[in-house]
């Protein structure tokens, strides 16, 4: 693609500067990220306020994470801890699963400490053919309960009106469930749990560029919930040398995004996988926003 409103840094990463970020539009935008799945920003954000407007005015509407606290209606102070954290896509092992994934970071790390990204159609490309056959023809299922405070939260972020998460029912989230997203939910009124399954096949394709991928939460974290139980759809175990083979693949795959201060980070979710190395440098901070095309 020849614009100039970018120019490349590495493969499979768009990159737009100070004086371009005036005239992006969000349908260039969605294009560089069919293109090559991520876009960086570099040095163009100025605040969480403006990181949220910027988030809003390019995407149809909002999620979130209901374990994160909110700022300025869309963005989130990322707090998981100093750990490495595994390749995943955001909320990937949920049926609330956004198309684009956006980091604004206020302060870089000095040493180390990166958001890594994982390209999934690099991926898919690189995984043996027994592999990549395994993963086609079965899908994976993740399983997990989780506390009524953070699924409560959850509903009235996607509920118009309903503010008070005290006053939502279980038929409420039921209703926020989209029909066919191989979802299975299960309510305990004594602990106000709710139990779910996620069947969905991790190869995706991605609504900005339609081309298949190796994108998925197999690898990813669970800082702020229970950690899932991952098997196939059938309920069998992922055999062992897939998931040697998936870890080898995508490490060799993986970049580091190269933050310094006030960049952002546009994802596109359901192709490009996100991880984080250990924090070394506490005076990291970085917002995370979550969003539909």
């Amino acid at each position: 693609m020849t614009n100039s409103a970018c120019y490349i840094e590495q493969p499979n990463l768009a990159m737009i500067g100070p004086q371009q970020f005036d005239s992006v539009t969000t349908g260039l935008l969605y294009s560089l990220l069919g293109e090559y799945g991520v876009v960086l920003f570099r040095g163009c954000m100025r605040g969480p306020e403006a990181f949220s407007n910027f988030v809003a005015s390019h995407s149809s509407r909002l999620s979130l994470d209901p374990a994160r606290t909110m700022v300025a209606g869309a963005a989130q102070l990322v707090d998981a801890g100093v750990d490495a954290v595994g390749l995943h896509c955001e909320n990937g092992n949920s049926p609330f699963w956004p198309d684009i994934t956006w980091f604004y970071c206020a302060d870089a790390p000095r040493k180390g400490s990166q958001t890594t990204v994982c390209d999934g159609e690099v991926v898919l490309a690189q995984l043996s053919e027994s592999c990549r056959s395994f993963f086609e023809e079965n899908d994976i299922r993740y399983s997990r309960t989780v506390p009524g405070p953070k699924w409560r939260r959850l509903v009235c972020h996607y509920t118009p009106g309903l503010d008070d998460p005290a006053l939502v029912l279980i038929d409420d989230l039921l209703r926020n469930v989209a029909e066919g997203a191989g979802t299975t939910i299960s309510y305990d009124p004594k602990t106000d749990e709710i139990g779910y399954s996620f069947v969905v096949s991790a190869i995706q394709r991605s609504s900005f560029s339609d081309r298949g991928a190796f994108a998925n939460s197999i690898l990813g974290p669970s800082f702020n919930y229970e950690k899932p139980l991952i098997d196939t759809a059938s309920g069998a175990p992922i055999p062992e040398k897939f998931l040697a083979e998936i870890e080898t693949v995508t490490a060799r795959a993986t970049r580091p995004v190269g933050w310094q201060d006030h960049d952002m980070v546009m994802i596109d979710n359901r192709r490009v996988m996100h991880g984080r190395e250990a924090i070394c440098d506490t005076r990291r901070r970085i917002y995370n926003a979550l969003s539909y095309r």
